[in-house]
C-alpha cells in the first residue's frame, strides 16, 4: 500500500494528485441539505460525479434519502463498500439491456434486502425480464420510470401512464414512480419540465397507481426543481465540488445565480520554465480530462490570469503575453492548481482523492467506483 504523507503540507504530496478542499466541500454540502430542509425536498445525490464511498457517506450522513448512479457497476462497487443502512438506497438511472446486468441487479437486492438497489425503466422488454428474474427469486425488484426530457424515456403524459399500468400487472415487481431529469438548462425551460413531470405523475395517480417517487434537478436546477411542488427529490451531483470560481459543475460559462465553492482542483508541478510566453507542467489530459474546455489555474488561493491552457496527454502549458508579470510570478518546480472544467471526467481520472484541511493532508479517499463504465 502506498504511503501518503498524512499531516504534511500540500506541497510534499507527489504531482499531479487530486486534491479536496474539505472546508470547501463541506460549506457545498451544507448549503444543500439547509436548502433541502427548507424547501421540505429530499436529496438523491448523484454518486457518477464523486464516485467515492467516503463522499457518499458523508452525505448520507447529512440527510441524503439515498444515493444515485448512472450504472450498474458504481452501483455493485459502491453497495459493496458499504455505504448502505437504514432505509437508504440507490437507484440506477440509466435503462440497461443485458440480461446478465438484470441478473445483478435482482441478485444484489436478493443479497442486501429488498428495494436496496431501485432500477428505472423505459419499456415492457426490460420489465419482463425483471419480472422473470425477481420471481424467480421470489423477491420483487423495485422500479421507477424515466420519464424523457430528450434522451431514454418515455414520453411524458400517456406513454408513461400506459407503461405504468403495465408494470403494476408484472409479478416480481414494485412500481415506486417516475424520473424526469430536466438537464442543466436555464430556470424558464426546467419550470415548462418539472410541469411535465409532476402532471404525468399526477395522470398516473388518477387512474389509481401509487406515485411515491417524482425525482428530478441537477446541481444548475436544483433550485428550481427543488421548490417545484409535487417532486419528492432533487438528484445534484457535482455540487459538492463547485468547479470555478463559482461554478455549477458544468464549465465557467453556465449562465445561472446557481454556485457551490470550487473544492476540486488537480495539484500540478512547473517542470519547464524556459520560455517567457508560456510554462509547461506536468498534469495534462490524462489527469484532467477536456470535459467543458481549458482548466482554469489557482496560484495561492487566486485565479490567474492567463491567455489560455493547452492541455495534451501528459502535458499542461500555461500561455502568457510576452513580459506578463503573471508569467514571472511561476518558477521551476513550483506546485499551482487546475481547477477542472467538468468534475465528473475529471475525477474519474484518478484512484485517490487527496483531502485536504489548513493546507494539509488529512486523508487519502479511494475513487470506489472508478472506471465502472458497465
Amino acid at each position: 500500500m502506498a504511503m501518503y504523507p498524512i499531516g504534511k503540507s500540500v506541497d510534499e504530496i507527489e504531482t499531479p494528485a487530486l486534491l479536496l478542499d474539505l472546508d470547501k466541500f463541506q460549506w457545498n454540502v451544507n448549503k444543500m441539505f439547509e436548502f433541502a430542509n427548507k424547501a421540505k425536498v429530499n436529496v438523491r445525490p448523484h454518486a457518477k460525479t464523486f464516485k467515492a464511498a467516503a463522499i457518499c457517506n458523508k452525505l448520507l450522513e447529512a440527510g441524503a434519502i439515498g444515493l444515485m448512479t448512472q450504472k450498474v457497476g458504481e452501483a455493485e462497487a459502491l453497495l459493496n463498500s458499504g455505504i448502505l443502512y437504514h432505509e437508504k438506497n440507490l437507484l440506477i438511472s440509466q435503462e440497461f439491456a443485458d440480461p446478465s446486468k438484470i441478473e445483478k441487479v435482482v441478485g444484489m437486492n436478493v443479497a442486501m434486502g429488498e428495494g436496496k438497489v431501485v432500477t428505472a425503466i423505459e419499456n415492457m422488454a426490460q420489465a419482463l425480464l425483471l419480472s422473470k428474474v425477481a420471481t424467480r427469486w421470489r423477491t420483487k425488484q423495485h422500479v421507477v420510470i424515466e420519464m424523457s426530457h430528450g434522451r431514454c424515456g418515455t414520453a411524458p403524459g400517456k406513454p408513461t401512464v400506459d407503461l405504468a399500468k403495465k408494470l403494476v400487472s408484472l409479478k416480481g415487481l414494485k412500481f415506486r414512480g417516475i424520473y424526469g431529469y430536466e438537464n442543466p438548462v436555464v430556470k424558464e425551460i426546467a419550470l415548462q419540465r418539472n410541469n411535465r413531470t409532476v402532471e404525468t405523475a399526477n395522470m398516473i395517480r388518477n387512474v389509481g397507481i401509487e406515485v411515491e417517487i417524482v425525482s428530478a434537478g441537477s446541481t444548475g436546477t436544483y433550485e428550481v426543481t427543488g421548490t417545484y411542488p409535487g417532486i419528492t427529490e432533487i438528484e445534484p451531483g457535482s455540487f459538492v465540488f463547485g468547479v470555478g470560481s463559482e461554478g455549477t459543475g458544468y464549465g465557467f460559462k453556465t449562465v445561472n445565480s446557481v454556485y457551490f465553492k470550487s473544492s476540486l482542483s488537480v495539484l500540478t508541478q512547473i517542470i519547464g520554465c524556459n520560455f517567457s510566453d508560456r510554462v509547461i507542467t506536468d498534469a495534462g489530459l490524462k489527469v484532467m480530462s477536456s470535459g467543458f474546455g481549458a482548466p482554469l489555474v489557482r496560484v495561492h488561493d487566486e485565479i490567474m490570469s492567463c491567455e489560455g491552457v493547452a492541455l495534451s496527454e501528459e502535458h499542461g502549458t500555461i500561455r502568457f503575453q510576452e513580459g506578463s508579470e503573471e508569467r514571472k510570478r511561476l518558477k521551476w518546480g513550483q506546485k499551482i492548481e487546475f481547477i477542472p472544467s467538468h468534475c465528473c471526467t475529471c475525477i474519474n481520472q484518478h484512484d485517490n482523492i487527496f483531502v485536504i484541511k489548513d493546507k494539509r493532508l488529512a486523508a487519502v479517499w479511494p475513487i470506489t467506483a472508478r472506471g465502472k463504465y458497465y
